[in-house]
């Protein structure tokens, strides 16, 4: 792209799927100067650069005080949020899990963070299948995190729950995940989470997220949900591309030699990229329609949906136990159900999934 002189505008950039901070701070200091060297990116600090990472027995407050610090003070592309994997609070659930994490090990990175960075999340797993406890347990637990870790003085402006449950016998994670929570008793233990957050001055954000005030919404979320552009390199993924809306298969060394083609325009990758499968266009108005409502906003109901049977009978028994509202030609997520929007997206995707259609050249 920079060959070839086309700059790439960004408004936001996400480095995670993972813990990429085993780089550590030389490394990724050089990838985002080559990110900064090929698109349109000003000083300071207006791309919001997320970076992911987990507490780690083995890393000192020192340790990641020395690792955030050219990160965060960087010209371009500085680090401004810090995305934090805690998944829980205790030491038994973490080992089984098979984290390095300690409770002490969240305190001595949380120090670091609550100092150095403008805003942050921490996330939370809700029905771990290893897990002796109930989801309600689970649940508690999280809030005694939260209480906890606020009492220490950390402000924890932004907390997520990510939820491992059974929706109507959709496989929802790995084959050898043998039992999951009934989706009732995660959904019981996430109100009972909403409510105790919700005393604690938090409001609901993107997905299961709950922020302490508007400045530290996940913007990067926002701007996948909103524009529907994110491009992907996982399993499955769905994702929107100037091409079109493409479900691919995991395919490493054909990303690697499209992407190491420096030669090729951005036009030619996006069409080799979307190569592998294409989505029907029925297929295509239910996940618009579910992005749609995980972005909070009103869903155009054109022709195109009501030709989607499926699609209109789920919708239908949502609005009728009221966790849809129809306004015109639009359908929205109630508010006060914006905390089940996993589940619901689940509850909407086709019930034979996933169906694919052999893109055509």
């Amino acid at each position: 792209a920079h060959d070839n002189g086309i700059a790439l505008p960004l408004a936001a950039l996400y480095i995670g799927g993972g813990t990429p901070t085993v780089l550590g701070a030389e490394s990724l200091n050089a990838i985002l100067d080559q990110v900064a060297s090929i698109a349109i990116v000003s000083s300071h600090n207006e791309v919001e650069t997320t970076i992911e990472c987990a507490p780690d027995t083995s890393c000192s407050a020192e340790d990641w005080q020395q690792f955030f610090v050219p990160l965060v003070g960087r010209e371009k592309l500085p680090i401004t949020r810090v995305s934090i994997g805690l998944q829980a609070w205790d030491d038994g659930v973490l080992r089984r899990m098979g984290r390095s994490g300690t409770k002490n090990a969240i305190i001595e990175l949380l120090t670091v963070v609550e100092q150095l960075a403008q805003a942050y999340n921490i996330d939370f797993i809700l029905g771990y299948p290893n897990n002796n406890q109930e989801p309600a347990a689970e649940g508690a637990s999280i809030l005694d995190a939260v209480r906890e870790l606020r009492h220490r003085g950390f402000s924890l402006p932004s907390v997520s729950v990510y939820q491992l449950w059974d929706v109507e016998s959709i496989p929802a994670t790995r084959n050898r995940v043998r039992r999951l929570s009934s989706s009732y008793k995660i959904a019981e233990a996430l109100w009972l989470v909403q409510d105790g957050m919700y005393a604690m001055g938090y409001s609901p954000g993107a997905g299961t997220t709950f922020i302490s005030g508007p400045k530290y919404v996940h913007k990067w979320t926002v701007h996948r949900c909103r524009e529907f552009r994110h491009l992907g390199f996982g399993s499955g993924s769905y994702s929107f591309l100037p091409d079109g809306f493409v479900q691919r298969r995991r395919d490493i060394a054909g990303y690697t030699s499209t992407l190491s083609a420096r030669q090729q325009s951005w036009e030619t990758v996006d069409r080799s990229l979307n190569a592998v499968f294409r989505m029907t266009s029925e297929d295509a108005t239910i996940r618009r329609t579910i992005l749609g409502l995980r972005s909070g906003i009103p869903v155009g109901l054109g022709p195109e949906t009501s030709r989607v049977a499926e699609l209109c009978d789920k919708m239908r028994r949502l609005r009728e136990v009221g966790i849809l509202e129809y306004r015109a030609d639009t359908v929205s997520l109630r508010p006060q159900a914006f905390l089940l929007t996993n589940a619901i997206s689940a509850f909407l995707h086709p019930s034979a999934v996933p169906r694919k259609a052999a893109s055509v050249d």
